[in-house]
């Protein structure tokens, strides 16, 4: 069976969004290109159609080996719906490409968590708290599964979301993701509570009319409020403010353009 690549566009992104397809960069020269393409070859034909293999070579395309950055060979990489979800370089033994293989394949509850992880960074944490719920009832050992979940609660229920995180240890690699979960509930927790003195009940007021949007998830007013209200204040609330802003740009992530445009005004806040 042939795996070579005829046409980029039909036989790997138009294929990906159906099939997973698992690209081999690849040139006759290369020694190890001929020990793993073999290997790769038998993984696919056993896999009876759940994912495909394109061969591409790196001397006959050139174009799409500096498109994809390809500075050594072999370099594979994983297509799914048009997009790369994972990688590897160097020829890996048959034993390490079955574990690579079946960590990174989309399943059914990665797809869920991917499409959960979109919905969070625009604002609808109820799609995916919807989404995440019945698969992490029916799967409590996976933490980064019950993390993800929390985030997606923490916004309407953060007892529930609490409850999910409380035995995740602190050395998970998902510890940051408790963190944000923290953070957000101890925020959230302060949308009722009353200013420490009267001489702070306006500034009070701003802050926690930018912890109300942040807990609605309108991102922008509560990042531009929370961050005016720290370059008049930097410690106000004890450092809550501080905790919150940062849990707001930890879980949108520093590429997101909420993150990029608010997140220098928040240093020149907390650092001066």
């Amino acid at each position: 069976m042939s795996h070579d690549l005829a046409d980029f566009q039909a036989d790997v992104l138009d294929r990906s969004q159906r099939t997973p397809v698992l690209v081999d960069f690849w040139a006759a020269w290369c020694g190890p290109c001929k020990m793993l393409g073999p290997v790769l070859e038998k993984l696919a034909d056993e896999a009876a159609g759940r994912w495909a293999l394109v061969k591409i070579d790196t001397e006959a395309h050139q174009d799409l080996a500096a498109q994809f950055g390809i500075r050594g060979i072999p370099n594979c990489k994983l297509f799914h719906r048009g997009e790369v979800v994972a990688e590897f370089a160097g020829a890996l033994p048959e034993s390490q490409l079955r574990t690579w293989l079946a960590q990174n394949l989309p399943t059914p509850k990665r797809d869920s968590m991917a499409r959960a992880r979109e919905l969070l960074l625009t604002g609808r944490a109820t799609a995916a708290a919807d989404l995440l719920r019945p698969l992490a009832a029916g799967d409590p050992a996976d933490t980064e599964l019950a993390v993800l979940t929390a985030r997606a609660l923490v916004f309407d229920h953060p007892a529930e979301a609490l409850a999910l995180i409380g035995t995740v240890p602190a050395s998970s690699p998902w510890a940051d993701g408790v963190r944000i979960v923290q953070a957000l509930t101890n925020a959230f927790a302060r949308t009722s509570a009353a200013p420490a003195s009267s001489a702070s009940a306006e500034l009070f007021a701003r802050y926690r009319a930018a912890l109300a949007a942040l807990q609605r998830q309108d991102f922008r007013t509560a990042a531009a409020g929370l961050v005016d209200v720290l370059l008049e204040k930097p410690n106000f609330d004890e450092g809550r403010a501080k905790a919150a802003c940062l849990a707001l740009f930890q879980h949108l992530g520093p590429r997101h353009a909420i993150s990029e445009e608010f997140s220098r005004s928040y240093s020149m806040a907390v650092n001066s």
